[in-house]
């Protein structure tokens, strides 16, 4: 009779081991899947932020042309310091993209 409680208290334990390893890979699937999509959001994410930033520069581009030929700022409507200020909320818009694209 001891024998047979020792095989019954062994199979207990053999099973209790056996979900505890099912657990821990049903985890470890959930924590691939979800490391994918993370790495499938974040490369989508640097793909919006490279957009963004050639529209920056574009942007930029024909602001600098405008300026030059007497285009978007020359009538006095925005002055040296608006535009100062409109390229340090463009920076810092780009230093958020930025942030959240390394976090």
């Amino acid at each position: 009779m001891a024998e047979s409680s020792k095989y019954d208290f062994f199979m207990n334990e053999l099973n209790s081991l056996e979900k505890q390893i099912y657990s821990y890979i049903q985890k470890n699937f959930e924590l691939f899947e979800e490391n994918k999509e993370l790495k499938k959001k974040v490369k989508q994410t640097e793909q919006e932020n490279e957009v963004l930033k050639l529209q920056l520069s574009e942007f930029e581009e024909r602001l600098s042309r405008r300026s030059e030929n007497n285009g978007l700022f020359s009538n006095g409507s925005v002055d040296q310091e608006e535009r100062e200020h409109l390229r340090s909320k463009i920076d810092d818009l780009i230093n958020k993209i930025d942030f959240h694209l390394r976090s």
